[in-house]
C-alpha cells in the first residue's frame, strides 16, 4: 500500500515536470485588464467618445462629408472651391470698406484676458477629451518653515505616483511676511495613464465618501472648457494610499484639482466630466 502511494506521487511529479518544461514563459508585461485602473481610458475610447460626438454635434458647424463615389466627390470639391472663392472675394471687399471707414478691428476681450480660440467644425478629431489634470496645494505654514511642505509633498507623491514640483512665491507681500522666491506650495501635473489612474481613484473612492458635498455647479468652467475643484484637508485622507498609513503624514492640507480638457466651451467640458461620473449640483 505504501509502495503504491509512493509510485503514484512519483508519477504525478514527473507529469508536472514535463508540463512545466513544455510551457513557454515570458517576462514581458501583460496588457492592462479592463478591471484595472485603465478602465476609464478604455471606457472613453469605446463608449464615451461616441456619445460626446452625438451630444455635441452641431449641424451648423459640421465639416463637409466625404463620399466614396469619385464623381460626387469631384462635384462637391468644385462647389466648395467656388464657394470659398466667393467668400474670399466678399471678405476682401468688406475689409477694404472697413479700412476706408476706420482701422481694422482687433479681437480683444474685456479686462485684457487672452482671446478665446475659434471653435473648429465638429468632427471626430474635435471630440472633447482630458488633456491633463493638475493638483495644487498652498501651505500657509511654509512661510514660517519650509519643512512644513514635506507632508503635502509626500502625500501628493503617494496618491499620484509622480514627483511633485515646489511652487515658489512670485512677489513679496509684507502683510503675510512673504518674500519673493520662498517655497509656499506644491503641484503635480498628470498626463496619460497616470491621469486616468488618478481620475479613477477620485471618482470611485474619494468623491462618494465626501460628506456634505452637493457636487459641481452647473455654471462651472473658465470659459474654455477647463474646470477646477476644491477639496478640504479631510479629503486627502480618503485616498487609499494615505488611509492605510495615516500617521506618516502629520499635517493634512486642502488642495485643488484642475481638469484641463480639449473642449472649446464650458458646456462640452461639463458634459465630459459628467460622462466620467463626476456629480453636478441639481436645482431644487
Amino acid at each position: 500500500m505504501v509502495f503504491a502511494l509512493r509510485s503514484a506521487a512519483t508519477i504525478r511529479h514527473v507529469v508536472a515536470r514535463n508540463i512545466l518544461s513544455q510551457r513557454s514563459f515570458t517576462t514581458t508585461q501583460c496588457a492592462t485588464s479592463s478591471h484595472g485602473l485603465m478602465r476609464l481610458k478604455e471606457y472613453y475610447d469605446s463608449t464615451l467618445s461616441e456619445d460626446l460626438m452625438t451630444l455635441t454635434y452641431d449641424h451648423g458647424r459640421a465639416a463637409p462629408s466625404i463620399y466614396k463615389y469619385p464623381d460626387i466627390q469631384v462635384q462637391l470639391d468644385r462647389a466648395l472651391a467656388v464657394k470659398e472663392e466667393e467668400q474670399k472675394q466678399q471678405q476682401q471687399v468688406e475689409v477694404q470698406e472697413e479700412q476706408e471707414q476706420s482701422k481694422e478691428a482687433v479681437r480683444t476681450r474685456k479686462g485684457g484676458k487672452p482671446v478665446k480660440p475659434i471653435q473648429p467644425p465638429k468632427s471626430a478629431s474635435t471630440i472633447p477629451g482630458l488633456d491633463k489634470i493638475t493638483l495644487h496645494a498652498m501651505v500657509k505654514d511654509a512661510i514660517h518653515s519650509k519643512h512644513n511642505l514635506l507632508s503635502a509633498f509626500m502625500a501628493f507623491q503617494s496618491i499620484t505616483s509622480t514627483r511633485p514640483e515646489v511652487v515658489y512665491a512670485r512677489t513679496s507681500v509684507a502683510n503675510w511676511k512673504l518674500r519673493e522666491g520662498m517655497p509656499i506650495g506644491v503641484k503635480v501635473t498628470l498626463r496619460g495613464e497616470e491621469m486616468y489612474q488618478f481620475m479613477d481613484k477620485l471618482v470611485e473612492i474619494v468623491l462618494p465618501r465626501l460628506k456634505e458635498w452637493p457636487g459641481l455647479q452647473l455654471t462651472a468652467g473658465d470659459g474654455n472648457g477647463n474646470i477646477a475643484l476644491g477639496f478640504p484637508a479631510s479629503a486627502l485622507a480618503l485616498f487609499p494610499e494615505i488611509e492605510g498609513s495615516f500617521d506618516v503624514y502629520p499635517k493634512m492640507t486642502g488642495f485643488d484639482v484642475i481638469f484641463n480638457t480639449t473642449a472649446y466651451t464650458n458646456t462640452d467640458g461639463r458634459l465630459l466630466l459628467s460622462g466620467f461620473s463626476i456629480p453636478f449640483k441639481t436645482k431644487n
